[in-house]
Order: structure tokens, then sequence, then C-alpha cells
């Protein structure tokens, strides 16, 4: 019997502590629009009714506002930890649950997890994204879990050039039929071939984030049944905004490949396994001979690359080389060399960043453009700036060059502490890190 209360009195604690103080919004949205747009997206879901993946889409979800850490489900948990309001149920996350667009456990529960910023006032893009992060839910029991690396060659010039003649030759695909999609689907593989010919590893590293977001992304856009244009023009939208592929290219080739794949098959999600490669999936699915050796030529795809606006993009992306040298130089000058603000990522308990904005920096470092971090030691918010972060050191660092007298903020940064946290001098003269000592 005492083994039996010890083992509630945590969820009885969680509930009577949230009852107290339940939310009556998320971030800015108020609990009827959280509760309309559930109702929206279980009725996307169960037009699905489980047809495309053999799961429902449906199921736990979550939306989260990262600063007050409130948060609104569609459904009870099983330890009452949540309270019905507003026709949601409500509570607080605890410091140890991670916010972000993504799948979470929490309270023996897998959840679907939504940023209430995140979600667009539009209702395709909205959905399209509760879509996204409901597959990330589904992955594990559909057997596709992926273990995600970076793909720092997508930084450079030629990585960047033979991608986007891969993407333009899919578009020309989608968009065309028949013979003339065969054509330039063919043409986009021998972009992708010349690409990984060119860089170790490549294949490999592509394939799985393909895997991991690029097939996500397609699987929020098949939820709401786009069209082959809309695809396209969704895609060429984020092409505009994108300054970096590294971590963020897969949101482009996997919606491509998902609905080229659609228009040759019925079947090809079931023969899905984590290893799979989008691309020779599609050349066996529409029976294309893999690219011959004098096919991955550079100079021969280089002039097959013309009518895919090879010369324009060849001359923008040297430009961009350029760019991408001087911008390193800067960094390391800023973020290396330079007075710096060094801050502990172990106690990290929510991050978000944008994955158009992700640079890496030499073989152990990535530098975001874009990058939010709540820990015990308070918020750091970058917009528009640079935040240095190493994982072997579990930490990361913004420049002190030209920062505020107070050193909480800087050029495109803003330190917000915790109570009882502050700012020492660290082991090298300029640089600092906080403390609550």
């Amino acid at each position: 019997m005492r083994i039996a209360i010890l083992a509630l009195l945590p969820a009885f604690l969680a509930a009577h502590a949230f009852a107290g103080a339940a939310p009556d919004s998320i971030g800015t949205l108020d609990l009827v629009t959280v509760a309309h747009y559930y109702a929206e997206f279980d009725s996307v879901c169960a037009k699905d009714d489980g047809a495309l993946w053999g799961l429902s889409y449906a199921g736990p979800l979550l939306i989260a506002d990262p600063v007050s850490r409130s948060v609104a489900a569609n459904r009870r948990d099983s330890t009452g930890a949540l309270v019905p309001r507003g026709g949601v149920f409500v509570g607080t996350l605890p410091p140890q649950v991670p916010i972000a667009n993504t799948a979470v456990d929490w309270l023996g529960v897998r959840w679907t997890m939504v940023m209430a910023g995140a979600l667009s006032p539009n209702l395709r893009p909205r959905l399209r994204l509760m879509g996204h992060e409901a597959f990330h839910r589904m992955q594990p029991r559909l057997g596709l879990v992926v273990d995600p690396a970076m793909n720092d060659h997508l930084d450079a010039r030629d990585g960047r050039f033979w991608l986007q003649l891969e993407w333009n030759a899919l578009q020309t695909g989608l968009l065309a039929e028949g013979e003339a999609r065969r054509a330039a689907v063919a043409d986009a593989e021998r972009f992708r071939a010349v690409r990984h010919a060119q860089y170790p590893h490549a294949r490999e590293r592509e394939a799985a984030l393909e895997m991991h977001e690029g097939l996500a992304e397609y699987a929020g856009a098949r939820l709401l049944d786009y069209q082959d244009s809309l695809v396209v023009r969704m895609v060429a939208s984020r092409r505009e905004w994108d300054t970096t592929f590294v971590r963020s290219f897969a949101y482009v080739s996997g919606p491509l490949y998902g609905f080229l794949l659609d228009g040759a098959s019925s079947n090809w999600r079931r023969t899905l396994t984590p290893r799979s490669d989008l691309g020779e999936l599609l050349q066996h699915t529409m029976g294309l001979a893999a690219p011959s050796r004098a096919e991955l030529d550079v100079d021969a795809a280089g002039r097959r690359a013309a009518r895919y606006g090879g010369d324009t993009l060849w001359v923008l992306e040297s430009a961009r080389e350029e760019r991408r040298t001087a911008r390193l130089a800067h960094w390391k000058h800023t973020l290396i060399e330079g007075p710096v603000l060094i801050v502990d990522l172990t106690t990290v308990q929510s991050a978000s960043f944008d994955p158009g904005q992700t640079f890496p920096m030499g073989d152990c470092c990535t530098v975001y453009g874009r990058r939010s971090l709540l820990a015990a030691w308070g918020q750091l918010e970058v917009v528009d700036g640079a935040i240095l972060e190493d994982p072997a050191r579990k930490e990361a660092r913004v420049a002190l060059a030209g920062a505020a007298p107070d050193r909480a903020s800087g050029s495109g940064w803003k330190l917000t502490l915790a109570d009882g946290w502050r700012l020492v001098p660290a082991e090298r003269p300029g640089d600092y890190r906080l403390t609550n000592r």
C-alpha cells in the first residue's frame, strides 16, 4: 500500500500544481483558437483515416509557448496533470521537457508538439506544419527512425550548385507528364550523382536528412492533398528565403521526390526503410537507368545544366562563395579570436533555430543566424546575428565586440538572466561566462 501511494504521489502533486494556475492562453493564442485549430486538424486526419501510412496522423497533440512554458493538449493525460479548460487541457511544461516543433515523450505519452508562435494564421501552412510534426510522432511506429547529420558540403559552391540544379530539374519534372517528366527526372538524378561523386559521405548524409525531415515535409503536404503545381510553388517560396541548405535542403527535396513518387507508384511508402534513398527509389520506380560514367563527367553534366539555368546559377553561387569566405573570416575574428560571452548548453531546457540560417564553421562547430535558448541561466535570443555552438564542449558563444556596457546584448543577440545569475570574467581575458555562485 505504501509503495502504491508513493507511486501516485507525483501525479497527485502535478495535478494540483496545475489546477491553481491554469493558463488562459498559449503565447498569443487564446484557448478557443487552440481548440479550433485542433478541430481543424482532426477533420483532415479523419479524411485520411490512415490511408497514407497505415496509421492515422491524429493523436496526442500539444501547442506550447517556450517563454511561459504553458501548454494546451487536445486530450487528457493518464496522470491527470493537465486540467480541462476552454475545450482543451492545459498545464505547464517542466524544465526538463524541451519545447520545439517536434515529437516528445511526456507524462507517459508520445506527443506531437508545435510551438504557438510557429503556427501560421493561414489554414494550409498551419495544418501542413501540424501534419509534419505528427509524422515525426509516427516515425517510430513506422520503423523509419533515422539519425540525421549535418550536410556541410551543401554550404560550398559546388554542393549548392548541383543541388539546386537537381531541384530545378525535379520541379520541371513535377510540372510535366510522360516522357518530358522522365527526361527531367533523369537529369535531376544525373546532377545528384555528380554531387555525390564529389563529396565523400554525401549520399548517406543527405539520404538520412531526407528520410527524417524531407519525408515529414512531404507527409504534411500530402495529408492536405496538395496538387503538384502547389508543391512546386511551396518549395519555390522556401528557396527564396533559405540562405543555407546544410540543415534545410530536405524541406525542398522531400516534397519534390515524394510527389513524383506518388505519380509513379501508389505503394512506394510501404517499401521505405531507414536506409532508403529517395533518389534511387524514384529511379527504380520510374524504370530509369542509373547515370553512366560518361554522364557523371562534370563538363558533360554542366552542358546539360544549361537548360535548367545552370549558367546564371554558377555566377550567383560563385559570388556567394566569395561572401561565404569573408563571412567565415569575420566569424573567426569575432567568435573565436575576439572577446565572447560563453553560455553553458548542458542546462538548456528548450531550443529553436531556423534551419535556413545554419552554417558550418570548421569540423566541430555550427553558427546559427537565428537561435533561441531557454536554460537555467535565463534566455538567449539571437535574431539576424550569430551564435557559435560547439557540441563537444557543450558551450555556445556570442561576440562581445560592440556589446552593451552590461554585456547583456550585442549585435543581433540579447540575454535575459534568470534570478541569481550574473556575468563574471572567464579564463581568457576579455571573455565572460555565466554563474549563479
